[in-house]
């Protein structure tokens, strides 16, 4: 009998393990999601600087030429 609930505790171990292993695999599929989202708003504010900097802002007056 006592080879049974070795048996039996050992499956009972590896179920606790799969679930760990579930909840890691959310968490990493979360944190990615997240990552890849922040990623694609730094791409979006980045895009909007350079046009931000390409056109001439109206605030500041131009000089006269020389």
């Amino acid at each position: 009998m006592s080879t049974i609930a070795e048996i039996l505790d050992r499956l009972s171990g590896v179920a606790v393990l799969k679930e760990r292993l579930g909840e890691t695999n959310r968490n990493v599929d979360r944190s990615l999601n997240w990552l890849l989202d922040h990623e694609k708003r730094l791409i979006h504010l980045e895009a909007a600087a350079k046009v931000a900097q390409a056109a001439p802002s109206p605030s500041q007056p131009r000089l006269p030429g020389k």
